[in-house]
């Protein structure tokens, strides 16, 4: 739908809002509100529930939350990954869900140790595809550590409005230093900023329109009010930073089928252009492997840097189709001259406000099998 069109249809659907309720067409620019829990799951005291709740904030692409718990005691879990949130087209080995899982393991650890427990982490997963990933071990020390759970319920990604203000150099060290070279900085108008700038446009063209990865994208957008309150999880509107009318319209009136029209992609890429041009550079995440704990460990040092860099102000946004593209996933080693994996890659950049997470998230009870 181009933007006449766009015009012409939100000005008749003002027009006749009544006509549909306009209580409801108005209650559609609100965003839905993350909760955190009222009602525990049975078995588990409130207090370690929480400690699910904090780790469930941990990113995830499509946000489909692929994190699952079986709680074996109050203080012994095994978590793992529900097949039904994984995303076979654009994560076929579930590379991705893994770092998401590390996330997740991340925040656990971190929340727990703000409790005074102790999180003993281990992996048990043979393959990514396998349901159960890591137990979870918890011990009471009656030590508080320092308490981070103020940054990880207001960590979020950004997409817009990244100022263009080169990094200080200490804001560099607090981001890269601490992980003995598996965490690489790029500004942007270096060579490298430069080459994945344009590796992450090139890739997302291809994506684009490559249907099944647009179909599965249109699976995970939850584009009304109705949808997001139902799933709790996905795309939105507001995460996607939607803004104004432009908002109130999709989420009146588009659906998964908008997704694969012509329209929705070219905008997909003037939107991704707009992107790599903002920012201060590229935050590249490497193993020296593949392997589920070298993935799991990615997905921990990633978060740890997520969380710091709320604390400076500082957005991250994670563009990972130039990984999923094979292409350039297997070119951008080479051109980097990086000797390792390329886990994650990541634009930085400061921002003048830091707004508030606005990404869904599913009820504790739910991911407890």
């Amino acid at each position: 739908m181009n933007r006449r069109q766009f015009i012409a249809y939100s000005g008749s659907a003002l027009a006749l809002a009544g006509g549909f309720s306009l209580y409801n067409s108005l209650e559609q620019l609100q965003p839905i509100e993350r909760e955190k829990p009222v009602n525990y799951p049975a078995g588990l005291e409130p207090e370690l529930a929480d400690l699910l709740y904090y780790a469930a904030l941990a990113p995830s692409g499509h946000n489909t939350q692929p994190w699952t718990v079986r709680v074996i005691s109050s203080y012994h879990w095994i978590i793992g990954t529900a097949a039904s949130r994984w995303l076979p087209v654009v994560d076929p080995e579930n590379r991705e869900t893994m770092i998401s899982i590390g996330a997740f393991l991340e925040n656990l650890v971190t929340a727990a140790g703000s409790k005074g427990y102790e999180a003993d982490i281990q992996i048990i997963a043979q393959s990514t595809k396998d349901p159960e990933i890591a137990g979870v071990t918890l011990h009471k020390t009656g030590y508080l550590g320092e308490s981070r759970l103020s940054q990880i319920e207001s960590r979020r990604t950004l997409r817009s409005h990244f100022l263009t203000k080169a990094l200080s150099s200490e804001d560099i060290e607090l981001m890269t230093g601490a992980y003995q070279g598996k965490a690489l900085y790029y500004p942007r108008n270096t060579r490298e900023g430069k080459v994945l700038a344009e590796g992450t446009v090139l890739a997302n063209e291809w994506q684009a329109y490559r249907d099944p990865a647009q179909q599965e994208l249109a699976e995970w957008i939850r584009w009304s009010s109705q949808e997001s309150r139902r799933y709790r999880n996905g795309l939105t509107p507001e995460t996607m930073e939607i803004e104004g009318m432009s908002r109130w319209y999709v989420k009146n009136f588009y659906t998964r089928q908008s997704v694969l029209e012509k329209e929705f992609r070219d905008a997909t890429i003037r939107k991704i252009k707009e992107q790599v041009a903002g920012g201060s550079g590229w935050l590249v995440l490497t193993s020296k492997d593949t392997t589920i704990p070298e993935l799991i460990q990615t997905g921990r040092e990633l978060q740890r840097i997520w969380l710091t860099m709320r604390e400076r102000n500082i957005a991250l946004h994670p563009m990972t189709q130039a990984l999923e593209e094979t292409v350039t996933a297997m070119e951008l080693p080479a051109t980097l001259g990086i000797h390792g994996a390329v886990q994650v890659l990541l634009r930085v950049g400061y921002v003048d406000q830091y707004p508030r997470p606005v990404s869904l998230r599913m009820p504790v009870q739910e991911i407890i099998l």
